[in-house]
Order: C-alpha cells, then sequence, then structure tokens
C-alpha cells in the first residue's frame, strides 16, 4: 500500500498560504472524514466491528439514559454496559410516534449540538416525523460524497440532479446552479459543477433541451423520469450528452433498461436508503442488486420469523440500528422493507451485504390467499397505452386496484380495457381494476412519488 497522489485532481489553489498549515481547516476536517470513512468500511473487518460495538453501547446508554421509553425497552445494565442486539424488541413506526409524541429529542440545549425536525416522505403510509442532528446531515454528505472516492469515479466531471417539484405549480421547469458539487472541497479539488433541475408537469422534449444544455457527468433520478425521456431520446444520446452513470432514487429501475445503457458505456448505481437513517448500502460495481452496507452508519439485521419467498430466494423483515442517532434513537427498528443478509459480498468486499432489498409497502402485490410477489410496471408500458403526465397505482382492497392517470380529464373506452389489461398481465386475472383520469394525482405529503403503493401493507 502507498500514498499517491500524482493523479488527483487537486485545484491549483488546494493547499493552504497560512503559516505551518498545508490546507484549510474545513477541508482537512472534510478530506479526514472520507478518509475515516473508507478505512472504516473497506479495512480490518475485526476492527470495524469492534467499533461498532464501542458505538452501539454509546447510544443504549445514551437512551437509557435520556428515555423513560428506551429505559423500559433496554434495561438500565443494558443500556450501560451491554450492546446485544438480538435481546431488544423490535421498535416499529408506531411504538416510534409515541417516543417523539411523549420525549421529543433526546439531545438538550446543553448538548450544544444543533437539532431539527425531520420526517419521511410518506409513501409508505403516514409520514414519521423525528428529530436529527447537525452531525447526521453532514455525514449523509460526506458518505454520498465518499462513494466516488470508493468507487475511484472521476471528481471532476458534473453531476445533475433530476427532481420532481414537490409542491402542485404550473407546467414548467426549475434550475439551480452551484460551483463544485464536492461542497467545501470544492476550492481543494477541480470538481465538476452541480446542476439541479426540477420538472412540473414538463414534457419530456422540455426536460431533454435542459437536461443536455450542459455535459450529464453524473445524473442522478428516479427510473419514471429515465423511462419517460427514453420515449424521445435513446441511450447513445444521453451518451453523447456526456452522461457517465445513472445513480438511480426511490426505485428500481428496470433490468432491460439497465442493459441498454451499459451497452453504451454508462453504469446504473442504485443506492438504499430511507429519511430516518440516511444512507444503508451502496450497490456493488460488480453485482448488481447487492448492496455493501454502510457499516459506518447503520446495523442491519433481517428477522428470520419474518421471511417470504421471492423466487428462488428468501427475504425477511429488515431492521436498521442508526449508530448516530441521538436525537431520536432508531435501535432494531422496522424500516418496512425486506431484504436477504450475507456476511460478504462474492466482489470480495469483506462486509454485510444485503440483496433481493424491496419496500414492503411499495412494491409487494398482496394475493387473496395472503401470498405476497414483486408488483412492477414500467412507465414506458403505461405510455405506449395512451399520453399522460404522470400515473399512480395502489392497491386499496385485497383483490382491488386503482390506477390514477394524471394530466387527463377522460380515457377512452379502449384507453380504459388496455390500461385494465396491462395490470392484470401483471397482476393476475384474479384482480378487479379501476381506471380513474385526473387532472392532478393528489400526492399529499409524499415527494417519492412511487409509480406504486400497497394500502394494505
Amino acid at each position: 500500500m502507498r500514498f499517491d497522489f500524482s493523479d488527483f485532481p487537486f485545484s491549483g489553489k488546494a493547499f493552504s498560504a497560512k503559516p505551518m498549515t498545508f490546507c484549510e481547516p474545513d477541508v482537512t476536517r472534510f478530506f479526514s472524514a472520507i478518509i475515516e470513512l473508507a478505512a472504516l468500511e473497506t479495512g480490518n473487518r475485526k476492527a470495524r466491528e469492534h467499533w461498532q460495538t464501542l458505538q452501539l453501547r454509546n447510544l443504549l446508554a445514551h437512551a437509557a439514559n435520556r428515555s423513560p421509553f428506551w429505559r423500559r425497552r433496554i434495561g438500565a445494565r443494558d443500556g450501560l454496559g451491554g450492546a446485544r442486539l438480538s435481546r431488544l424488541p423490535i421498535l416499529a413506526r408506531r411504538e416510534l410516534r409515541e417516543q417523539v409524541a411523549s420525549e421529543g429529542s433526546l439531545l438538550e440545549p446543553s448538548d450544544r449540538i444543533p437539532v431539527r425536525g425531520h420526517s419521511t416522505s410518506g409513501s409508505s403510509g403516514v409520514p414519521v416525523r423525528f428529530f436529527v442532528s447537525e452531525m447526521n446531515a453532514n455525514y449523509n454528505v460526506m458518505r454520498s460524497i465518499a462513494q466516488y472516492f470508493l468507487e475511484g469515479r472521476d471528481l471532476t466531471l458534473n453531476r445533475t440532479q433530476l427532481n420532481y417539484a414537490r409542491t402542485p405549480q404550473p407546467r414548467g421547469i426549475s434550475v439551480e446552479r452551484a460551483g463544485s458539487w464536492l461542497g467545501v472541497l470544492g476550492p481543494f479539488i477541480s470538481g465538476g459543477a452541480a446542476k439541479i433541475i426540477t420538472t412540473r408537469r414538463a414534457e419530456p422534449q422540455s426536460i431533454w433541451r435542459e437536461l443536455s444544455r450542459d455535459p450529464i457527468g453524473y445524473l442522478s433520478a428516479a427510473p419514471r423520469v429515465i423511462e419517460t425521456l427514453l420515449q424521445h431520446v435513446g441511450p447513445d444520446e444521453f451518451k453523447r450528452a456526456g452522461a457517465a452513470m445513472l445513480i438511480i432514487v426511490a426505485e428500481e429501475l428496470d433490468a432491460s433498461i439497465r442493459s441498454r445503457f451499459a451497452a453504451v458505456g454508462i453504469p446504473t448505481r442504485n443506492t438504499y436508503s430511507c429519511e430516518e437513517v440516511g444512507p444503508i448500502g451502496a450497490e456493488c460495481e460488480r453485482h448488481p442488486g447487492r448492496y455493501h452496507v454502510a457499516t459506518s452508519n447503520v446495523v442491519v439485521e433481517v428477522d428470520p420469523d419474518d421471511e417470504i419467498r421471492l423466487g428462488e430466494a428468501r427475504a425477511g423483515k429488515v431492521l436498521l440500528t442508526h449508530l448516530h442517532s441521538y436525537a431520536t434513537p432508531f435501535i432494531r427498528y422496522d424500516v418496512g422493507d425486506l431484504a436477504t443478509l450475507e456476511d460478504r459480498c462474492p466482489c470480495g468486499h469483506d462486509g454485510p451485504t444485503l440483496s433481493n432489498v424491496v419496500g414492503r409497502s411499495k412494491t409487494l402485490l398482496k394475493h387473496r390467499d395472503g401470498h405476497l410477489s414483486q408488483f412492477f410496471v414500467r412507465a414506458r408500458e403505461m405510455m405506449a397505452i395512451a399520453p399522460f403526465d404522470e400515473f399512480r397505482i395502489r392497491q386499496t382492497a385485497e383483490a382491488k386496484l386503482v390506477v390514477e392517470i394524471g394530466g387527463r380529464e377522460s380515457l377512452s373506452a379502449e384507453e380504459t380495457a388496455a390500461f385494465i389489461r396491462l395490470m392484470r398481465s401483471h397482476a393476475g386475472d384474479d384482480f378487479d381494476v379501476e381506471v380513474r383520469a385526473v387532472a392532478a394525482i393528489d400526492w399529499g405529503e409524499s415527494v417519492k412519488r412511487l409509480g406504486f403503493h400497497n394500502e394494505l401493507l
């Protein structure tokens, strides 16, 4: 092993002009934190697990000391000296709401750590409200940037983020630009520029014109946006517009679309995270669908008592312990997802790995006999039937699907029948399907705007 920064894209003024100083303090702290994260997640397993044990012990002691709710669950002895997760009860959303409502933040003003309220997107039901510390926000930024270092990605490329508007507004596109997407490291590294495009029921052609106006670089977007754009431009045009990688958020990107982009040299990476704890796992470069757990942030368990079969694999309830959750503790938190947990990755990564990750209330369909199956309808399948702005599919009863087609005042009988046939081709003939044309879909407090939502789970 050797340190060699000869190929590193330092800026011309990377180093400090101050006496007896190499780098500016803010840069040093941020860069040091990234190195620490990389060392922790890719280094010696025994050292990493020892660190996690100590961090877990600290968290349990804090929770037991500050919270009657957690003292009842943990016990004073375990809170101060034990760190055995398997003995602790699973934390449900209902119980989390109870703790937050009755006790508020467990960080006090005397701790001198800034705290703010936060909530989930509401995509899996009623939004969960909780508290986060300034450290949580800082970690999320650092861990996101650290992934570029871990994979050796080109830091000089731009980063483009393509979002939906979170509030109802007239059709259109807004654009925000920043200097470097590397944040604090901007003066230190000659990084690419940041660009955030927010769309409000805009036409795909308009979105593409803005997207391709500058070299795209790393494109962060939800699958449905990518699928919509593919109705008008191909992956080769993304390549010509400078796209280097797709970073997918909210849902899985269809494997066939991954392959189309891979064929022109544009790889895809999914991220596994949630609002409550931040990063959970980063998709393996060599084995798509497998996620290296962000062990610097979470301990992940899979409850074997709640398994279901997904094809040839078995998946269980994902339980998360957020090691830095001092404002609102998340200890054995049932996030509502299912996954398979393995001790290491086939790529050689010596750390816990998740696969077969599915959102229980996002992509699973419940059948009359009680069994669950994955349910995924591609945006391009929907758009092949009729033009529209957006869509949402909901399972509202044991054998009923409601399909909302946004941006339409009405649908023809032929279009309605085609949507019904499409739903039954994915769900089965035993489902009743109601198709509704609506001017705009009422997404409520949800910001993820998932194509399918199961209201029964």
